[in-house]
Formats: C-alpha cells, sequence, structure tokens
C-alpha cells in the first residue's frame, strides 16, 4: 500500500476543485480579511484579528496504517494544523478535533489517539478544547482526523502573495525523504515551527514578504507563492538541502516535509530559532506579459518547469 492511492476512475485533481473554490469565494464579507487560498483565513473580530485553518489526517492517504503507531496519527494529525500556523508567522491559541472511528476501532485505540492530540496540542502551546466524535458503520471506511486550528498573527500575517520580484528564495531545515528515507519518518515526528517562524519574522520584520509551509513539495508550494504573488520563481537545484542520499528531484517533490519555504530582500540569517538552518535556493523572476506564472528548476544551463514536483491528490 502507498501512501497516497490513485483511483483510476474519473480522476479529478485536487487543484482544480481548488481553484474552483477559491474563484467562487471572492464576495465574502468585509469582516474576512483573507480567505480561502492562503494556509488560513484571517478575520476581523472587533478589536482584534483572528487567523483559522482546518486540515485532516486520513488513513492509507497521509499514513501507513500497518506501520504507524496510533500516538504518531494523533501527533501528526495536531501537528499539520499548527505548521499552517507557522506559515503565518502567528501564535497558536487553541484547536478543535474531530474523528471519524471505523467499526471496531475499539475504546482503548480510540483512547490512545485522543491522548496523542491532546499532547501533542499542549506541546505546541496550542490547547485542544473541543471536537467531535462520529462512529462509522461502513467496515471499509478509512479513520478521519480533522483539525481547525485559531491562531493570533503578530503584526501582519505572513501570507503567501507577498513575494517581489528580487527577493530571495529560502527554505528551512532539509527536503525529501520525509516519508521513506528516514527512520523514524519525518513526517510523523516533525515539529512545526513555530519557534522558527517567529524568530524569522521578528529579524526581517518588512523584509520578509511572503511565506508557506513545505507540505506539497517545494515545486508545487513554491508555484502557491508564484501565482498569488503574480511572479515566477527560479530554483537553483544544486541548492536544494537534501538529505543525504536523496537526489533532488524527491526533494523537491515528494513533499511531507513541513519546513518553511519564503521570499525575503536583504540579509537572511543562516540559522533560525533552536540553530535550524535556512538555505537559500533560489530568486523571484519575472515572467512575461501573458504567461501564466511558473516555477522553473534551474539545473546548470537548463531549466524545467517545477510547478508540478509535488503531491497532486486525486481521486
Amino acid at each position: 500500500m502507498t501512501i497516497i492511492d490513485l483511483c483510476e476512475h474519473d480522476p479529478m485533481r485536487e487543484i482544480d476543485l481548488l481553484h474552483h473554490i477559491y474563484g467562487a469565494s471572492t464576495d465574502l464579507p468585509s469582516r474576512v480579511r483573507l480567505g480561502p487560498g492562503d494556509d488560513m483565513a484571517l478575520l476581523d473580530l472587533d478589536d482584534r484579528r483572528l487567523l483559522v485553518a482546518v486540515d485532516q489526517v486520513i488513513e492509507g492517504r497521509h499514513y501507513a496504517p500497518e506501520t504507524t503507531p496510533i500516538e504518531l496519527v494523533g501527533r501528526k494529525a495536531i501537528m499539520r494544523s499548527v505548521s499552517d500556523v507557522a506559515a503565518m508567522a502567528a501564535v497558536p491559541i487553541a484547536a478543535l478535533a474531530t474523528a471519524a472511528l471505523p467499526p471496531n476501532f475499539g475504546r482503548e485505540r480510540s483512547e490512545r489517539l485522543f491522548d496523542a492530540m491532546r499532547v501533542a496540542a499542549a506541546e505546541a502551546d496550542c490547547p485542544l478544547i473541543g471536537g467531535d466524535i462520529a462512529l462509522l458503520d461502513d467496515a471499509g471506511h478509512p479513520l478521519v482526523c480533522t483539525v481547525t486550528v485559531l491562531a493570533s498573527p503578530v503584526g501582519r500575517a505572513i501570507t503567501r502573495g507577498g513575494a517581489v520580484v528580487g527577493d530571495a528564495v529560502y527554505v528551512t531545515g532539509a527536503l525529501g525523504g520525509s516519508v521513506t528515507g528516514v527512520e523514524p519518518a519525518h513526517h510523523l515526528t516533525f515539529q512545526a515551527r513555530i519557534a522558527e517562524a517567529l524568530d524569522l519574522a521578528a529579524r526581517l520584520g518588512d523584509h520578509l514578504h511572503a511565506m508557506i509551509d513545505i507540505s506539497d513539495g517545494l515545486g508545487r508550494d513554491a508555484a502557491h507563492i508564484a501565482r498569488a504573488s503574480d511572479a515566477s520563481i527560479e530554483i537553483d537545484v544544486d541548492r536544494i538541502p537534501a538529505r543525504a542520499g536523496i537526489p533532488w528531484r524527491r526533494a523537491a517533490g515528494e513533499g511531507e516535509d513541513y519546513e518553511l519555504l519564503f521570499t525575503a530582500a536583504g540579509d537572511v540569517p543562516a540559522t533560525i530559532g533552536d540553530e535550524v538552518p535556512v538555505t537559500r535556493v533560489g530568486r523571484v523572476i519575472d515572467h512575461p506579459g501573458g504567461d501564466a506564472p511558473r516555477v522553473v528548476m534551474r539545473d546548470g544551463e537548463r531549466g524545467e518547469a517545477g510547478d508540478e514536483l509535488g503531491w497532486q491528490h486525486e481521486s
């Protein structure tokens, strides 16, 4: 079994549905400062602003049930959503979780799942304050855990849409092999980069222009920034900080790294937070009029489109 199962009938690309949602979400109330299309939505609530995001972990798609302890499933469910908070350089407030439990999941496993989510949420200073449980009848239905997270922006929220032509492009940590390349699997044990994002925002101030967390892969997540910013991005493949033994295509395309990808002007520190390395991997460039923003992977003198390097959920 693979982490992502692709059905052969009537395939639908995730990105196509997302673009439909974005296009249908342009006429939102004025209190919605930032709607669908970024890592979190931003709301104006009287005298304060609130960031909100939701994400899910599905058995067989986001983890292999045969080899993954239920405690790591609960942890990943929390940290995936908290990673969105890091992408906005914000501070977590609280989380709510739902679980759709297959038949015969059992009370003992259910309690271990909940306890793992509670512990991970406390670790992220994002206490679990509520949610919902559904007990399913369909024996073939996978476990689904959904986590909604609330956060508070520190100053301005860092979005995907602020990249400026001339910016340098950076990533934190190491990329590639997050699902199968290291033990224990990084995608189950990663720490959301909250402290690093806040450190980065404090040091760079207005010079930090755009940011996203790398869940879909460097190529595809760079494309999210490029489209939101109406600019193209060029990546030097020799600069990608791939894990040992991981070729650049895997490092750029596998996803599930949960590192920060950002664009900035001026001097950027070599390490942030608890000595997490920062690597310059490319630059933001203009794109010819009439052409769509692109990500170009440059290997020496040869360049190729990198937008499709990354996870693409289909059904």
